[in-house]
């Protein structure tokens, strides 16, 4: 595109030599003051039109600052709005992934005793026979069973084994495992303990219950036995203290029975 100045300033240089020329054929001073004039006329336009130019010019570059620096706010901005956004994802997500995490730990254990559901105590037993296997240390299971309780209605039975449960939780050591089992029973799980380790706890359990306000209303009986003295496999285990729980039972109540050794 040619640029007006030079087109205005072009035109009223050819207008001016024209004018000159006729003027000079003619030898007329009229023609040469219309050749002057036109001369005057053209650069003051050129002139004009020049200052216009650099003017829109001037707003040309400095609209486009303007619309550069909008860009870049914009830009800024929506890096602003798009970490926001990734934060609060990230913060639903980890909300999220926490209530899970609640829920879940909530169906672990049960109500009642505050200890794990019974569903997980056959796992606990394999993975510490297991661990105790790779170790070479012994572990014992105990299991207690509130006595005198069988005809007792459904709220009774929940709050002795809410007062079981708490008992249980203060006495063993955060290492060992306790779970409910059944309408009256609760089972442990005691790592690196061998027999005699285990009665004593289980004793300790029993004499805390006889201590507690309920005492004289509430009693334990528990049957324990131990790996490797006993049995070998987590089942088997299990199976041992119970049968020490029986005749703990069948000795009047309110003791602790240990499992007999098997024989050769």
């Amino acid at each position: 595109m040619h640029d007006p100045r030079v087109i205005v300033a072009a035109s009223g240089g050819v207008a001016a030599l024209a004018a000159g020329a006729v003027g000079v054929a003619i030898n007329s001073p009229t023609f040469a003051v219309v050749a002057g004039s036109a001369g005057v006329v053209a650069a003051i336009a050129g002139v004009a039109l020049g200052a216009r130019a650099r003017q829109s010019e001037d707003r040309l570059v400095q609209a486009e600052d303007e619309i550069r620096a909008v860009r870049r706010e914009l830009a800024s901005i929506n890096a602003v709005l798009q970490e926001e956004a990734s934060r609060r994802l990230a913060e639903e997500e980890l909300g999220q992934s926490a209530e899970e995490e609640r829920a879940r730990a909530e169906q672990a254990f049960d109500a009642a005793t505050g200890l794990y559901d019974e569903k997980y105590f056959a796992v606990l037993a394999q993975q510490q026979v297991a661990a105790a296997r790779r170790s070479l240390r012994p572990i014992s299971v105990v299991i207690f069973e509130i006595d005198t309780l069988g005809e007792a209605d459904h709220d009774t039975r929940v709050q002795a084994l809410g007062v079981v449960g708490d008992v249980v939780r203060r006495t063993l050591r955060e290492s060992d495992a306790a779970c409910r089992l059944g309408d009256l029973m609760v089972g442990a799980i005691l790592e690196d303990t061998p027999e005699a380790g285990a009665v004593w706890a289980a004793e300790r359990v029993r004499g805390t219950l006889l201590a507690s306000p309920v005492g004289d209303a509430l009693t334990l009986s528990a049957g324990v036995a131990c790996y490797p003295t006993h049995a070998l496999g987590a089942a088997e285990l299990v199976h041992q203290a119970s049968r020490a729980l029986d005749e703990a039972r069948s000795r009047g109540r309110d003791r602790v029975e240990l499992a007999p050794e098997p024989s050769n």
